[in-house]
């Protein structure tokens, strides 16, 4: 700050062509707007923004970019604030919740007192309650719906209000005024039209299966997918999800009262409804619920045959989720049945997809991340034109001003740096939280193929009851691991859990080569501590694989957990053959694996301490006499509370 001051000092001497220059960019951006408003081109880039704000929001960002520019340098409030609402719907599309409140409430404040009559603020307010009711904030999406109620509406208007009204209601668990508020709407079809008759139908179906009505909630929703069927053209994309939501309540209550043969019929309902529009996506989820019906009843085959269609569909769409969905159920249905073989190779099944679900995750989210950017850079151009407007106005007088507007440039100057550093640290912090989730990634499908090795050998080995003994305790480890592998943090109860399980398991298959403890200090509370997970495995591993599994002799293998000046230290000692002697057993291969794991590791704790501010350590000591070896990790007590 001190040497920007000293550096525009000078510049006072000629201040009229400083302040001329700094303004330069803010009056181009106006003037360049201005030269091409006209308000035929700001309604027609409204409308090209409307028409592809669901199919290409990127594109629509763009046509809203240019609309919004205009609007300021016309003056025209109105189309202001429906690029404002397009911003929110496009943000509430991608669930980002935060920017489309933000979004809604400016195009809100732009039309409440002149425009609180028009289409663009029925919109805005049911913007509003749809945005507050995915966020929980029930009351105030009432607010906001009632709001809307009050206004001059078609019946269409009307009625899909009180359906959102009863929607929340729904949501808070308060179905009788859920059923009030739609009890007196028409099922007219030529009044109401068959999309929205379904919908009410719909509605009241999903409401009836809460109530344990199940009868009258299956008889409401065929018809509802018969008019909704009827109107496929005309119907959004929000009737198709209610169907799907309602479908899934029914299906519940179905299985809970093992009326299995209704829900099979239900299901194969669905999945001729989905075909008939190519929906392969929703039919092989159908096909994944089917299969569990079929299994309650003892259909085995069936269900294992509905499971390989649901894998094969969800491949032809790439949809990795559903695969991987399709592969658990499989892999557990085989396992149930004895069938260890194919439970073995369909968990490595489970496995890829799951590695190519993250994959998929990740690029979702770069996407998004695009789109914000883009849309701040359309915060950033409606700034530059509301201040080349003000600077317009004030061109005259700045001769007077000169003090004043060299303040005023020294202040956009820092505030804008600040945006662009608060936005590059947002950026990296993005890019930090990919990569550690890429390294826990990394992490699992190595662990996973590890475990399945094991598995592999016992069958190799014709033990078969060992094999099913170590893939039941296998699949619950690897289900406790998979569940938690999405998280930065988990407790210390769930990873002594998943730590207890796993050394369980490699005591199993090394048990004439070690034993093993693990010691909690009792100061330390299970439930509020936290630690990454999958941090303590790979060196537990490190321990067996290349320490204890090579001693002549039985080893040990200690766990201790204990508390260490307010936070936590965990301490893995072994009495193995040593880090030396076990680097000259190593193939190449050998070392080159451990490397890797071991560089993961350092790179997550690298990662974690620096978009947490926190001072993960590990450190690795060679007891005396090549007799074992140490790690000593350190977990900082801002992740760890200490009770």
């Amino acid at each position: 700050m001190k040497k920007l001051l000293i550096f525009l000092l000078p510049l006072l001497l000629a201040s009229t062509g400083s302040i001329c220059h700094a303004q330069k960019k803010k009056a181009d951006s106006y003037s360049d707007f201005k030269s091409r408003s006209s308000q035929n081109s700001i309604t027609q880039l409204i409308r090209d923004a409307t028409a592809v704000k669901y199919s290409n929001p990127a594109q629509a960002l763009s046509f809203v970019q240019e609309a919004l520019g205009m609007s300021l340098t016309q003056g025209d409030v109105l189309s202001e604030a429906t690029c404002y609402l397009l911003l929110g719907e496009i943000n509430e599309q991608i669930r980002e919740w935060t920017l489309a409140l933000e979004n809604y409430n400016k195009a809100y404040q732009r039309l409440a007192v002149k425009y609180n009559a028009s289409p663009e603020y029925i919109r805005t307010l049911r913007g509003l309650g749809n945005t507050n009711l995915k966020m929980s904030n029930y009351e105030q999406a009432l607010v906001y719906y009632n709001q809307a109620l009050q206004l001059k509406l078609s019946q269409s208007e009307k009625t899909e209000l009180q359906l959102d009204v009863s929607e929340v209601y729904y949501q808070q668990g308060n179905y009788a005024q859920a059923l009030a508020a739609i009890e007196d709407l028409s099922t007219n079809q030529k009044i109401m039209g068959d999309a929205l008759v379904g919908r009410i139908q719909n509605q009241k179906a999903k409401i009836f299966a809460r109530t344990n009505e199940v009868d009258k909630a299956n008889t409401l929703y065929k018809s509802s997918q018969q008019n909704i069927r009827a109107a496929r053209n005309a119907a959004p994309a929000k009737e198709e999800e209610a169907l799907k939501s309602t479908k899934e309540e029914i299906s519940e209550v179905l299985r809970e009262q093992k009326r299995y043969d209704e829900d099979i019929a239900l299901r194969n309902q669905s999945i001729d409804y989905n075909l008939e529009s190519q929906n392969l996506s929703e039919v092989s989820k159908d096909k994944i619920e089917l299969s569990k019906s079929l299994a309650a009843k003892g259909e085995t085959n069936e269900a294992i045959q509905q499971l390989k269609e649901a894998a094969a569909l969800a491949d032809s769409v790439s949809s990795p989720k559903e695969q991987a969905a399709a592969y658990l159920n499989l892999a557990a249905l085989y396992e149930k049945n004895g069938r260890t073989v194919d439970a073995l190779k369909t968990y490595q099944k489970y496995s890829e997809a799951v590695s190519r679900t993250a994959q998929q995750t990740e690029i979702n989210q770069l996407q998004k991340a695009e789109l914000i950017r883009k849309q701040k850079e359309i915060e950033t151009i409606s700034n530059e034109v509301v201040a080349g407007q003000r600077e317009e106005q004030t061109l005259l007088q700045q001769q007077q001003l000169i003090i004043y507007g060299l303040l005023a440039i020294i202040a956009i100057i820092l505030t804008t740096s600040y945006f662009i550093y608060k936005n590059a640290k947002a950026s990296k912090r993005a890019n930090q939280l990919l990569a550690l989730k890429s390294l826990r990634g990394q992490m699992n499908p190595h662990f996973i193929f590890n475990a399945l090795n094991s598995v592999n050998q016992f069958i190799s080995q014709n033990d078969e009851r060992s094999a099913n003994k170590y893939l039941s305790e296998f699949s619950k480890l690897m289900r406790l691991v998979l569940e938690n592998s999405q998280e930065d943090f988990i407790t210390l109860q769930k990873e002594e859990e998943i730590i207890s399980l796993y050394v369980k398991l490699e005591h199993y298959r090394f048990r004439d080569k070690f034993d093993y403890t693990i010691t909690i200090d009792e100061a330390l509370n299970k439930e509020t501590i936290q630690l990454p997970p999958m941090l303590i495995q790979p060196y537990i591993e490190n321990a067996v694989w290349h320490g204890l599994r090579y001693k002549e002799n039985k080893g040990n293998l200690t766990l201790n957990f204990i508390r260490n000046n307010g936070s936590m230290q965990v301490i893995i000692s072994d009495d193995g053959i040593g880090r030396n002697k076990s680097a000259q057993l190593k193939t190449n291969n050998q070392k080159k694996h451990n490397s890797t794991g071991l560089k993961n590791i350092e790179e997550r704790l690298q990662i974690l301490n620096t978009v947490y501010k926190t001072n993960y350590t590990v450190a690795i000591e060679d007891l005396p006499a090549d007799s074992g070896t140490r790690v000593i990790i350190s977990i900082p007590n801002s992740n760890t509370p200490i009770v």
